[in-house]
């Protein structure tokens, strides 16, 4: 190149995300001061998204100081306004946008494989993800693993079973060296063998090889107190609340040492601290009830998490990932400050201008739909958080988006702002929702915990006063919508 002078470059400073991994913006933007010579070509067309998009990427990003001045163009239509979906909380704006996602399939003729779901954190996908399963709708998530698929999650969820349930075999085994213990393989195909031989669970094999002392003293001395620590978990199970059985296993198994073993531990970590987040809504069950509800959620969540991805199945992508791809409708959730732009970058003025990027290559990404949304609450990590809006939503043009959605019926409350409503199911006159209170002729007084499509029919699960958590066909069960002023104790 430098005999012939044929070097072409090419680049756009408003892409430029990955800092991270040692991308240097400035390399672009300094590029005509050090060969003040070459020529430039500006790339403006864009033939991608709809003038509407193309503006409010444009108003997005202009604030930013570190860029080159272009006026991006389109002979696209202007297309439909940008909506904007004020959410009650994680729960209610994954349910908007799997609600939303089912009208573009129906009224807009879509393929589930047009609609993306893109965030900041990988975190944010759990809601979506369980409310996607809870519709039927199938996914894929790229770069990454499935929420409980991660094996940090199937860990913990493992000692829960255990816990339930002792004499499950296949989960005790999973655990029973995680984290390390001083019990090796020879050691755990002896009690194996033992429980096949004697026809008894791996923990009763286990109990019984204690007892007998039928083992070398140190691999003798690692089962008793893996023993001894099984057993406190169990008996503490009855009478703790599930989050603080969780913490439990935590403390006592120092699983967060052992995840921060590993190169990506902190982000594993958030992972146990989201779940942490999702046994803190059975807090106020009754902990042998809470405990039974939360595997029968997890259960059905996973079972239907087996299904085929590789077809027509919407994308979940961080907004990293999703530099250079395109899609009819995209979803951009999480639009508040502290996830976008993220909170750890408030102090460095250069992170939050490529946190701005980040939203810019978002947004670039839709074709013909764009939806921003936000939650006024949220749980993250286990924490609550009440985040202000994005101060990027503030930069587009009002006359460019709607908070009434695209379609008559959406909800809409006095401030025009769209608050999807928690997810009803109906049967005759009766409407339900998860957390109702409920009676049933035989079972007595519960409250709803999850609701799961099948077929024409819905699988409810309930937790029962008397009799614990059962799973009935709402079709069937009767169920009457009851007030209680008390929770489940």
């Amino acid at each position: 190149a430098a005999k012939h002078r044929n070097l072409c470059v090419v680049g756009d400073p408003d892409q430029s995300i990955y800092s991270w991994r040692s991308a240097d913006l400035r390399n672009l933007l300094s590029f005509e001061r050090e060969f003040p010579d070459a020529k430039v070509v500006l790339l403006e067309q864009n033939y991608r998204s709809t003038k509407t998009i193309l503006k409010a990427a444009s108003q997005v990003i202009t604030a930013n100081s570190m860029r080159k001045d272009k006026g991006l163009w389109t002979e696209n239509e202007a297309g439909k306004p940008v909506v904007l979906s004020e959410c009650l909380n994680e729960k209610d704006e994954a349910q908007y946008v799997v609600q939303c996602i089912d009208k573009l399939v129906q009224r807009e003729h879509l393929r589930y494989g047009d609609c993306a779901v893109m965030y900041r954190i990988n975190a944010q996908s759990r809601t979506i993800e369980e409310s996607l399963v809870r519709f039927g709708i199938p996914y894929r998530l790229v770069g990454g693993t499935r929420f409980y698929r991660r094996q940090e999650i199937k860990d913990i969820i493992a000692y829960l079973r255990v816990i339930h349930n002792p004499h499950d075999s296949i989960s005790l085994s999973r655990i029973i060296n995680t984290p390390g213990r001083g019990i090796g393989q020879g050691t755990l195909t002896k009690l194996q063998s033992w429980a096949t031989e004697r026809g008894v669970s791996v923990y009763e094999a286990l109990t019984q090889m204690v007892q007998q002392k039928d083992l070398a003293a140190r691999a003798s001395n690692a089962l008793t107190k893996f023993l001894e620590l099984l057993d406190g978990l169990i008996e503490q199970s009855h009478r703790t609340p599930l989050p603080d059985l969780v913490d439990a296993i935590l403390t006592q198994t120092a699983y967060r040492d052992y995840l921060m073993e590993s190169e990506d531990g902190e982000d594993r970590w958030q992972n146990v601290q989201e779940l942490r987040g999702v046994a803190a809504e059975y807090a106020d069950i009754a902990p042998d009830e809470a405990l039974s509800a939360f595997l029968e959620k997890v259960s059905l969540i996973a079972d239907v998490d087996e299904m085929d991805d590789s077809g027509n199945a919407v994308t979940l992508i961080t907004l990293h990932q999703a530099k250079g791809l395109e899609f009819p409708a995209v979803f951009i959730v999480g639009m508040e400050d502290g996830i976008l732009p993220h909170r750890r970058s408030f102090d460095d003025p250069a992170e939050m201008e490529e946190e701005c990027r980040l939203c810019y290559v978002g947004i670039t990404r839709a074709q013909r739909y764009l939806f921003l949304s936000r939650a006024h609450r949220r749980s993250l990590f286990g924490n609550g958080l009440a985040n202000p809006p994005s101060r990027y939503i503030e930069r587009i043009s009002p006359e460019l988006i709607t908070t009434r959605g695209l379609w008559p019926d959406d909800e809409v409350d006095m401030s025009g702002a769209i608050f999807s409503q928690p997810m009803q199911y109906g049967m005759s006159d009766e409407e339900f929702r998860v957390g109702d209170s409920v009676f049933h002729k035989k079972f007595g007084q519960g409250v709803i915990m999850d609701c799961f499509p099948d077929k024409s029919d819905l699988v409810v699960t309930v937790a029962f006063d008397d009799i614990g958590v059962k799973r009935l066909l709402l079709s069937l069960a009767h169920l009457e919508k009851i007030e209680r002023f008390h929770t489940l104790s």
